[in-house]
């Protein structure tokens, strides 16, 4: 029998330290904005054995990122020119995910599944000129896992991002709040801020920002059913909390919109149970190459979590590393048509066997992006 309660909430955060593919940027978007292509790195608990952010993935496959994550620092780099008004995507993906599960036994618990997704989002700046920069976005998505359709989610999201450029200094903030829902159930809930600093050089910048999370998730016996769930988040479970990081990111520029760049994140998570509550360490590597008519990015990242609470009597608390490979090739087909790649691959090493799991994760993607003047 699958074990899908604990994992479902856990996977529509994706909370499993997983790769998040980037998306082909508008090409109206302003330059040189340096979100990294990295995964919701959202820590929250991965649940055991079982189990899989923000800031760790639902499946690759369907490559539409799990949450329109303004994330820390995400506009911090320097605005170049006008951007428009007005900015949207619409993408559907198809792939295969050999662990959706996260389980340390994959065939036993029949966590293999395609996953078919589509998302639309749109996009308002009602400031954005060569000093600063506000944006407004929303976003809707859908994915299906037809061979488990226990983890078919449901998400909708709001956030907004700002920064103001000065001399050698940006500042930049944002908030965003998201629900998610499983098979039409209220499931989960977070309500994300940030704020980072900046310091930009004809070359390279470095990034420093923090970052403020309350993660919330229904117990399996409240769940708020379809539009009640949206306002209605029911009683939050064992491992809702509250995350605290920061981090600190450094990025050289390639030209061309092409950059490396390489960080460190660490933080806390401060979980209703003591056993979900732990501490984390992220370093992580990131390349986006930009040649004529691609979008290329690239991410390896490794975390490292000490759990405080000891969930076996008698044995000491859990620590864990996981490690992810990510990468994602677009193509501009004609217009504001892209199409793409992505592949990913995750393993988690725990002092309790029975949480380790490796997945792999294939997808192909179609996006289409539009910007506009009012």
């Amino acid at each position: 029998m699958i074990r899908t309660t604990p994992l479902l909430l856990l996977i529509a955060l994706g909370f499993a330290a997983e790769p998040e593919p980037v998306a082909p940027a508008p090409a109206a978007e302003p330059a040189v904005t340096p979100p990294p292509a990295e995964a919701p790195v959202t820590p929250a608990p991965v649940e055991a054995a079982v189990t899989p952010p923000p800031v760790e993935t639902t499946a690759v496959p369907p490559p539409t990122p799990l949450a329109p994550r303004a994330r820390t620092g995400g506009r911090v780099a320097r605005v170049a020119g006008a951007a428009p008004t007005w900015d949207g995507r619409l993408r559907i993906g198809a792939g295969w995910d050999s662990n959706a599960l996260l389980d340390s036994d994959p065939d036993t618990a029949q966590s293999k599944t395609s996953v078919y997704s589509g998302e639309a989002a749109v996009g308002w700046r009602p400031v954005a000129d060569q000093t600063d920069y506000v944006k407004l976005t929303a976003t809707i998505g859908q994915e299906q896992r037809p061979l488990l359709d226990d983890l078919d989610t449901t998400r909708l999201a709001l956030s907004a991002a700002g920064a103001s450029q000065g001399e050698t200094l940006t500042t930049g903030g944002s908030i965003s709040a998201a629900r998610y829902w499983l098979e039409g159930d209220g499931a989960a809930a977070e309500l994300r801020g940030g704020a980072s600093l900046g310091w930009l050089r004809q070359d390279s910048a470095d990034l420093l920002a923090l970052e403020l999370a309350a993660i919330h998730f229904d117990t399996g016996t409240d769940r708020p059913e379809g539009a009640e769930g949206l306002f209605d988040l029911g009683d939050a479970d064992d491992r809702s909390g509250v995350l605290v990081a920061g981090s600190w990111r450094h990025w050289w520029q390639l030209g061309g919109g092409s950059r490396l760049e390489a960080g460190v994140r660490a933080g806390l998570f401060s979980a209703n149970s003591e056993v979900e509550s732990y501490q984390l360490a992220q370093p992580f590597i990131a390349l986006r190459l930009r040649p004529a008519g691609w979008d290329i990015n690239a991410r390896a990242a490794v975390e490292g979590r000490a759990y405080d609470g000891s969930r076996v009597a008698g044995q000491d608390d859990e620590s864990a590393v996981i490690g992810t490979l990510a990468a994602s090739a677009d193509r501009k087909l004609a217009g504001n048509l892209w199409a793409g790649a992505t592949a990913g691959l995750s393993a988690r090493d725990s002092s309790l066997n029975e949480r380790d799991y490796e997945r792999w994760q294939v997808g192909a993607r179609l996006t289409w992006t539009f910007a506009a003047e009012e």
